[in-house]
């Protein structure tokens, strides 16, 4: 079964076991050597001077094989740090004394292992030493990769000379130095001890950091006339990327320029820069260590060996900018000669404001428009300390940015591990990506503090002095739930989920906040144990002491009494509230719910009423249907009868004459057409003309006297007599027709 400090079982591990016997027994200092990318542990062993690679997916086990990558000219210095480039194609490994770039070999194969899985791989590595001869006569004091480099091969060196050195890697070539500067005096020993140096004296560089990249809008060189700038798309050689440098009294100077252009042309240092509120201490002499978190507005964390590290944001005042353009628009409104002339003294005053070139320098004579606004201090506690009067411990911190989430950092150092984390980071998303008409809702009236949660605890109050209890690596496995892993200074691996209130998701999302008008949400009872649950500055962390500390009876009381101290006041006293909480929770709901199942009961009631109504309904509306069905079908029956009906005896008898009279109609309607046809005849003989030729004529009477009836007077007076009778018999059997029609409807 894993243990609670030992999830994914690596202490039970091969590589770790091999690891442990190889760790050096005399390092006080912490150190890194253990890097994670893409969930691959890369761990350096400084006795083989080789390198161990292990993947720790989500399917791993303690039986994963791991391999070994060997270096073909192994350093001769002792490396304490490595780190990786965002392509994982090279890997640096330094020291205080020297540097090495390592090419890794491809990957492929079925677990997409190094070179298909080979145990033992040579690889290709360079001394940068050898190339620079100011490496080799000076300390390193930080080395990171280039984030805007094209292919990731730009590394850039801070040296105790007060000096940067730019180097590029490309892949199969050999590393080439292409732009040195430097960013402060170079350090003199002083031949009398008497003397401070400018080292005591905290004016050396100790560390560096890349801010967020940023486009140059008074760039001179490139646009031409002071203040005449063009809206063209900025190409990736314009962006530029500052350098935060921070020196061991406080002060913090800022680089400006593009160092990855093949321009001769040195960066701008501009520094010190203004830190607001000021301080008279300028927030503490031993500074250590910086990093900045890639936000807008960049958020800047500075660390004091003292455990003390404050929180500022990058900001600019555009006021001088501002007065620049009025001055322009006031150039503009006088006359040429004037003009010209105010011009050229504009553009000398720009010149010697911008930098000291005609000195030969790079530095910046006048006060830079950035300046850091320190917006909160936390204090972290550098091991157990069991009263407030105990002597607390200093040491260098180290500071790792957390890759998946930006709203946390965190430090390792001779007394452990702590973990950093800063809400206002989320509060300062929301107000960057809500809508311009509502954006007075999404400004924060305060902002929320930061948390210190203890994570690890290598030293006590009764640890001594010189003994060695460094966090000798320290890595964080990017899942789901993040996994810290950190290796001790006896070999103990210390793996755990990382359990963060602070920070809602690891993952950023790209789509704007949804701005509901004035709509206020209502917080979740989830959240609000999460913030019941929060710890302070004082956290009960894991505790890894020494395998050869021994303590008294005395001490180990003193040191359990302190444990339950600060579980009695830290942890039980919030758990015992929240319990409370869900007591009440519970209680509420309990009460909820047996009103619920009244309603419940009542809701069941009135269905069964609906259902016996419903039911009721559904049966008479059967019985109109049917009704309805029965009087459809009746009235069809009576359109049927009404259609096909059976006459009576004088109906058909007046049917039979009706027809009788019919044909009646009909054989007098024929003799009246014929008699009009002999009438059209006649007439059509009366109208002959007597123009005709003879043969005409006698052939006209020949055929007339054939055809032609000749009646007498006596005769047609008959038939006209005869012909007015027939019509008044037709038009009164006509009238008679129309008037059986109208009675039978037809």
């Amino acid at each position: 079964m894993a243990s609670c400090t030992d999830r994914l079982k690596l202490n039970d591990h091969e590589l770790f076991k091999l690891l442990k016997n190889d760790l050096p027994k005399s390092d006080k200092e912490t150190r890194n050597i253990i890097e994670i990318r893409d969930d691959i542990l890369y761990v350096w062993n400084n006795d083989k001077c080789c390198l161990f690679v292990l993947i720790i997916g989500d399917n791993f086990n303690i039986s994963a094989p791991y391999q070994i990558l060997q270096l073909t000219d192994p350093p001769i210095f002792e490396v304490t740090t490595i780190s990786i480039n965002e392509a994982s194609t090279q890997l640096v490994l330094w020291g205080s004394l020297g540097i090495v770039i390592l090419e890794l070999p491809r990957r492929w194969g079925k677990n997409n292992l190094f070179q298909g899985g080979k145990q033992s791989i040579s690889c290709i590595n360079h001394n940068l030493n050898r190339l620079s001869s100011q490496l080799s006569s000076s300390e390193v004091r930080r080395v990171r990769w280039h984030p805007g480099s094209p292919n990731d091969s730009h590394l850039l060196i801070l040296t105790s000379e007060n000096s940067f050195q730019l180097f590029e890697c490309p892949l199969g070539n050999k590393p080439k130095l292409i732009k040195n500067w430097k960013v402060g005096p170079t350090p003199m020993l002083s031949p009398s001890k008497t003397l401070p140096n400018i080292e005591s004296l905290g004016e050396t560089a100790v560390d560096f950091d890349f801010s967020t990249p940023t486009i140059p809008s008074n760039n001179y060189n490139k646009y031409g006339k002071f203040g005449n700038f063009t809206k063209e798309t900025p190409h990736w050689s314009d962006i530029e990327w500052p350098i935060l440098v921070l020196r061991g009294d406080g002060n913090v100077f800022l680089i400006y320029g593009n160092i990855l252009s093949n321009s001769n042309q040195k960066p701008l240092v501009q520094g010190s820069l203004s830190i607001y509120p000021a301080s008279f201490d300028n927030y503490g002499v031993d500074s250590c260590s910086i990093v900045c978190l890639p936000t807008s507005p960049p958020l800047i964390a500075i660390a004091t060996s003292t455990g003390l590290i404050h929180h500022a944001i990058l900001l600019r005042d555009n006021s001088s900018t501002a007065n620049i353009d009025n001055q322009i628009k006031n150039i503009s409104s006088t006359e040429d000669s004037t003009l010209n002339q105010q011009d050229d003294d504009s553009q000398k005053q720009f010149d010697r404001k911008k930098t000291w070139s005609e000195y030969g320098s790079n530095y910046s004579l006048h006060t830079p428009d950035d300046g850091l606004f320190v917006f909160e201090t936390i204090e972290m506690q550098l091991g157990l300390l069991f009263s407030d009067n105990d002597k607390k411990y200093n040491c260098f911190i180290n500071l790792h940015r957390d890759r998946g989430n930006k709203g946390r950092y965190f430090c390792t150092h001779n007394a452990g591990v702590h973990m950093i984390t800063l809400p206002v980071v989320s509060q300062l998303m929301d107000y960057l990506n809500c809508s311009e008409e509502n954006i007075d809702l999404y400004l924060p009236s305060s902002i929320k503090p930061s948390t210190s949660q203890y994570l690890i605890c290598t030293r006590t109050k009764h640890t001594e002095a010189d003994e060695a209890t460094p966090v000798l690596g320290f890595g964080l496995l990017q899942q789901p739930t993040p996994i810290v892993i950190a290796l001790l200074y006896s070999g103990i691996v210390v793996n755990f989920s990382v359990i963060d209130f602070d920070c809602p998701s690891a993952v950023d999302s790209d789509e704007p906040v949804i701005n509901s008008n004035n709509t206020v949400t209502r917080e979740s009872f989830e959240n609000h144990i999460k913030n019941l649950l929060k710890h302070n500055s004082t956290s009960q962390p894991i505790t890894k002491l020494g395998m050869t500390s021994t303590l008294n009876g005395k001490e180990c009381f003193e040191f359990l009494d302190c444990v339950t101290n600060v579980l009695r006041g830290n942890y039980f006293v919030k758990h015992d509230r929240v319990r409370n909480e869900i007591g009440k929770k519970v209680r509420a709901l309990k009460a909820l719910k047996i009103h619920q199942l009244n309603e419940l009961n009542n809701l069941m009631q009135i269905k069964a009423e609906l259902h016996d109504k419903a039911q009721h309904l559904a049966e008479r509306y059967e019985d109109i249907k049917e009704h309805q069905e029965e009087l459809t079908r009746r009235s069809r029956e009576v359109l049927r009868q009404i259609n096909h009906k059976e006459l009576t005896a004088a109906e058909r008898t007046e049917a039979l004459e009706l027809k009788e009279l019919n044909s009646k109609v009909d054989e007098f309607k024929g003799k009246f057409d014929r008699l009009k046809n002999k009438v059209d005849n006649q007439l059509i003989k009366n109208d002959l003309s007597i123009d005709e030729s003879n043969q005409d004529i006698s052939n006209v009477v020949g055929v007339n006297k054939k055809t032609q009836l000749i009646l007498g007077e006596k005769q047609e007076e008959v038939i006209k007599k005869s012909l007015r009778k027939m019509g008044d018999s037709i038009a009164e059997l006509i009238g008679q027709v129309k008037i059986l029609e109208e009675d039978l409807e037809v």
